[in-house]
């Protein structure tokens, strides 16, 4: 029993190991991709990288995904912490435990952290990434996009495994 015990809380300290890492290397990599973007390519300028798909566009941003919301910084900061906040609630409530999960957990918290620190002290993000005929957006919004929808699939599967359970005890 202690031996189960000890088993369980092993893998529930690597699974929180795993979200923390996923968490720190997604804001890592947004805020030096961002600052390589800031020093080396002028505001508004275009590079080419795969011809007529994907770009590197330096622009900046001070509102939320795809150009909307512009000038709502306090606003942005204000949802921002709710979304950490909901990151953190989702984890210690809904005791999942998924490596996928935790990952996807990693990714919105790194995200919306490397979102809201460049709004806090910049007053504006850096958005860098664009492909042909779509919005222009940085590592952290394509992390929170990957987050998201992975969240959604683990949370749609399980709910439509515990339907299934209940419809087949009826």
């Amino acid at each position: 029993m202690v031996n189960k015990l000890f088993k369980y809380s092993l893998k529930l300290l690597k699974l929180d190991i795993v979200f923390a890492i996923c968490a720190i290397t997604v804001f890592i990599i947004d805020q030096v991709t961002k600052g390589i973007i800031i020093d080396r390519v002028p505001i508004n300028m275009q590079i080419e990288l795969i011809p007529d798909f994907l770009y590197i566009t330096h622009v900046k941003n001070t509102g939320a995904a795809f150009g909307m919301f512009q000038n709502s910084t306090d606003v942005l900061i204000v949802i921002s912490f709710i979304a950490i906040i909901l990151v953190a609630v989702l984890k210690a409530t809904l005791r999942i435990h998924s490596l996928t999960y935790h990952i996807a957990l990693g990714f919105v918290l790194g995200g919306a952290t490397g979102n809201l620190f460049d709004r806090i002290f910049l007053r504006e993000v850096t958005d860098f990434i664009q492909v042909n005929y779509f919005a222009v957006f940085n590592g952290a919004d394509s992390f929170l996009v990957i987050g998201f929808f992975l969240l959604f699939i683990i949370i749609i599967k399980i709910f439509f495994k515990k339907e299934g359970k209940t419809l087949n005890k009826d």
